[in-house]
């Protein structure tokens, strides 16, 4: 068994480079680095069965995640055996660019981020009744509109920022996950809408 890389850092790994805001645009990373944080680590043999895609594609963007320092080789106690693990379980970049390319990179990797969000909680929608009444009820889907300044959306963020991190060193160390917990997805969004629908919620 493998375990994730010791002392994942708490501060989220920051995504500047254009380069590798566009090697993140693709769906495969976001399920392989689930994989990895569900698995411990995991060999591209083992990511392959468990998506569904092809060892050498595998390899491929295991590769990609590693030159960008996302993910790093595993101890292995088999020479024939190289898997890969988690560098970190917290990415964040920047949605304000300074020029258009970082721009178009950074809007292509928020698309693919979030549509690779909705569908895992699409899944969840559609086996929750395989998770139990106490699962089910503890489960949270909700949403709310109101009027905020930007400082005052900027400042609830935090406050939700500083909600979700509040149990992360339950990823990295096992023994700190009490009993009957399970992994768990926390997602959260908020932005302003568009002009023409201010008239309509005031």
């Amino acid at each position: 068994m493998y375990v994730p890389s010791p002392g994942l850092p708490d501060d989220p790994l920051r995504i500047a480079d254009p380069a590798a805001m566009r090697a993140l645009a693709h769906p495969l990373k976001w399920t392989l680095m689930d994989v990895l944080l569900t698995e411990g680590a995991a060999t591209s043999t083992r990511c392959a069965e468990l998506t569904g895609e092809s060892q050498a594609n595998c390899s491929f963007h295991l590769r990609q995640l590693a030159r960008y320092g996302l993910v790093e080789e595993a101890p292995s106690p088999s020479k024939k055996e190289r898997p890969w693990r988690l560098t970190t379980v917290n990415q964040s970049w920047s949605r304000v660019q300074p020029d258009s390319v970082r721009a178009e990179a950074v809007a292509e990797l928020e698309r693919v981020f979030v549509q690779h969000e909705f569908a895992t909680l699409m899944r969840w929608v559609g086996s929750a009744q395989e998770y139990g009444d106490e699962w089910q009820r503890a489960s949270m889907r909700a949403g709310a509109i109101t009027w905020l300044t930007a400082d005052e959306l900027a400042g609830l963020r935090e406050q939700i920022e500083e909600l979700m991190l509040a149990y992360r060193d339950r990823v990295a160390d096992p023994a700190q996950r009490p009993a009957g917990s399970r992994l768990v997805r926390l997602f959260s969004a908020a932005y302003p809408l568009p002009e023409e629908a201010q008239g309509h919620t005031g």
